[in-house]
């Protein structure tokens, strides 16, 4: 048989400290023995290590980094075949080494004395005190002979042994089998072992009393032995109640995790250590488009593929990003983009946290991601809203201001024109000057649709003949071909058809000057079910889509973002009023507008309007008749505006009417006007009121007060800009007519010639 110096002795060396490490393998070089040694740092990488490898030697530091002590000793004891423990101390803690071999070790050393010839000669005596342990335990004769031995290596277990008799009489056990079982150890000597046992060496899990009517689970494993020279069993026990009831509780732990993240709203993605996903909630996989089988065990950037807005690349390293101080240059909070599986987009934003353990190891993460595009569309929605709201305010007082001066000058214009012969030079200038007054009339009309008091003249219809009739107008003697398609039973809406029309208008322009080498204008018109959060700004619903689709150069990204903005525009001529007023109309009729394009193929607006169950209004035959020539009836009218321009030209007008004028500058003097005349025997015969008086009292109230002090009050409404629905709905505000600013002798005429004559 081969000496300890002949053989080779594999070694497993537990040393956190590389010195201390390197030192023992320079005793090992410089000693008599073949040794065949691995280092190892950790206790869990040891217990590895004697899991897939056989060692004859184990040279156990008690301080290690994830173990302290004796109970480094009996973890490393538990996973033992054969192999033989010398412990290593680095202090002359008599108590420790003594605790040391009885929980298992064949010797210690102390690190501070340590040299080649101790360690040789430690190795050489536990490996011969080994083999004589081996050989007792493999001889039945001489386990008698140890007996005393074996009382004290029970004695230090903490499993509860026993060994018992051919009928399963207790014939001894250690004191951890007594505190089990609850009795004194020498009052169970001689009873019969209530569970039957064999030793064939196989476990079993049972379940025993404890205290309290407790119930303790127990692992029970018994092998054959020699006790005193008769044939015995050793029972070992070991107490697992602890231990199953943690298993337990991890496992319902993890049932109610897996249910509590399923069940939230947000979506949650969790990784290992390696950045490889363990885990994705059913929100996730609806989320990203990837289920849960294709993508576990694949890394993070797999699921989470965000697109830098700036560069339009994909992050190749998510992680980096929701970690570091990249997240403020990406405004991470604010939404970044995430490319699903599919290749559409979604906005989200993203919260990543590790999971870290005392010495601050990564055991990985967790990230939490919420959609929030519909959110940032409403944003957007409602920004766009807010500058719409901003530019009415600034409409309103533009309209007003500039009506009253434009009335000034159209009305000058047109009284001019009644004292220049047919034959005269200034005539056509004149004609020209009304021209242009009459366009910035026009003008004026559509900063007026950004206008709160631009009130709504709404008609249950259907828009199909409107839209027909507006497009083939608008591309008469144009290369442009329009193609109208449209559902059978069309639903109706609510519109004010003429400012649809203006709508309808502004979309066939855009469409045509889209197309200078000509082409196809293709307008559809569908009933359509619109789902939640399918449009933005648009409730679920019902709606009548109207849709223009050009074959023209497209637009950019850059300029579709501005598309709606008010004065934004990209042709020379144009002045950036009509999508944006479009826009405005189509919000005011609790509808919805938007805009696809590709530059090089086209772009294509969508309208939306929603469907009313009212009945369509019948259509009213329109009687032409000749312009109404200059009649001058006669009369007494009283004329209230907060402008002296304004005052002047509508008395230049009415004069030339044949009417007697007289002014005031607001409600207050109007109203002492008109009853101061009507109780001197010389009334008005009607009262034209400004209805906006900055600052003062306007026409709508002075009429109401002065019909109730006058029911056969014969008002007209004259106003450029106001907020209340006068203009619309004059006979409900008791007005008898309205003349729009800015007008002419012609529109005063013929409004005072009905209500007068």
């Amino acid at each position: 048989m081969p000496s300890d110096h002949d053989k080779l002795i594999k070694v497993l060396l537990f040393e956190d400290n590389p010195a201390d490490a390197h030192l023992v393998g320079e005793y090992f070089e410089a000693s008599s023995l073949k040794i065949d040694c691995v280092e190892v740092r950790r206790l869990s990488d040891g217990l590895k290590a004697l899991e897939t490898q056989s060692f004859d030697l184990i040279l156990l530091d008690l301080s290690l980094p994830d173990s302290q002590g004796i109970a480094t000793l009996k973890l490393v004891s538990a996973h033992l075949k054969h192999e033989v423990v010398i412990v290593l101390t680095g202090d002359a803690d008599e108590q420790l080494s003594l605790d040391a071999l009885k929980a298992g070790a064949q010797d210690y050393l102390n690190k501070d004395r340590l040299n080649t010839e101790i360690l040789t000669r430690s190795i050489s005596y536990a490996m011969e005190r080994s083999q004589l342990v081996q050989s007792l335990e493999a001889h039945a004769r001489e386990a008698a002979n140890r007996e005393g031995f074996l009382r004290r290596v029970f004695d230090a277990t903490v499993d509860s042994m026993l060994i018992l008799g051919e009928q399963h009489e207790i014939k001894f056990l250690n004191r951890s089998a007594s505190v089990l079982l609850e009795a004194d150890a020498d009052s169970l000597i001689g009873e019969i072992f209530p569970f039957d046992v064999s030793g064939d060496g196989k476990s079993a899990e049972l379940e025993i009393p404890g205290p309290d009517d407790s119930i303790r689970i127990v692992d029970l494993n018994a092998v054959d032995l020699i006790w005193k020279g008769e044939k015995a069993i050793l029972v070992i026990i070991r107490d697992m109640t602890k231990r199953r009831r943690a298993e337990a509780g991890l496992r319902r732990e993890k049932e109610r995790l897996g249910v509590t993240i399923d069940t939230i709203t947000d979506a949650v993605i969790a990784s290992d250590a390696n950045g490889r996903i363990e885990r994705l909630n059913q929100e996730a996989e609806i989320l990203t488009g990837f289920p849960s089988e294709k993508v576990l065990g694949q890394p993070l950037e797999t699921v989470l593929r965000f697109r830098d807005p700036k560069t339009n690349v994909i992050i190749s390293d998510p992680s980096k990003l929701l970690l570091t101080n990249l997240r403020a240059e990406f405004a991470v909070d604010f939404g970044i983009p995430l490319v699903k599986e599919d290749g559409s987009e979604c906005l989200v934003t993203a919260e990543m946290r590790c999971i870290l353990d005392d010495d601050q190891a990564n055991h990985g993460c967790v990230v939490v991601l919420r959609d929030v595009t519909n959110l940032k569309r409403a944003e957007d929605e409602r920004f766009q809203s807010e500058k719409l709201r901003s530019v009415s305010l600034l409409a309103g007082g533009i309209a007003h201001d500039f009506n009253n001066i434009l009335t000034a000058v159209l009305g000058n214009i047109s009284v001019a024109r009644m004292d220049v012969s047919a034959d005269s030079k200034a005539g056509p200038r004149l004609e020209s000057a009304e021209k242009a007054a009459l366009q910035a009339r026009s003008l004026t009309q559509q900063l007026l649709t950004f206008s709160k008091g631009e009130s709504l003249a709404l008609t249950s219809t259907t828009i199909d003949e409107l839209v027909e009739d507006s497009a083939q107008f608008i591309l008469r003697g144009s290369n442009v071909k329009c193609e109208i398609e449209k559902d059978e039973d069309l639903w109706a809406v609510e519109a004010d058809t003429g400012q649809i029309s203006q709508v309808i208008n502004n979309l066939t322009i855009n469409a045509d000057q889209a197309m200078p080498d000509g082409g196809v204008i293709r307008i559809s018109l569908k009933n359509v079910q619109v789902g939640a959060n399918e449009i933005r700004a648009l409730a679920s619903g019902k709606y009548v889509c109207m849709q223009v689709a050009d074959q023209g150069t497209g637009i950019s990204q850059e300029n579709i973002k501005r598309i709606f903005d008010p004065y934004f525009t990209t042709k020379q001529d144009g002045n950036g009023l009509g999508l944006a007023s479009s826009y405005s109309i189509i919000q005011s009729h609790r509808g919805s507008m938007t805009v696809d394009s590709v530059l090089g193929k086209g772009s294509i607006f969508r309208v939306y309007l929603p469907r009313t169950n009212k009945p369509v209004a019948k259509k009213l035959e329109v009687e032409t008749e000749e312009p109404a020539q200059v009649r001058q009836i006669g009369g007494r009218i009283l004329v209230m505006d907060d402008m002296e321009a304004m005052m002047m030209v509508a008395g230049e007008i009415l004069k030339v009417l044949g009417y007697e004028v007289e002014f005031s500058t607001n409600g207050e003097e109007a109203i002492e006007a008109y009853k101061k005349a009507k109780e001197s025997g010389n009334p008005f015969d009607a009262v034209i009121f400004d209805l906006t008086v900055p600052g003062g009292m306007g026409g709508e109230e002075a009429c109401k007060i002065l019909r109730q002090y006058d029911p056969s009050l014969v008002a007209v409404a004259s106003s450029g800009y106001t907020t209340s629905n006068v203009m619309s709905d004059f006979q409900a505000a008791g007005f008898k007519a309205v003349v729009p600013k800015p007008y002419r002798i012609k529109e005063m005429n013929e409004a005072l010639n009905r209500i007068l004559s």
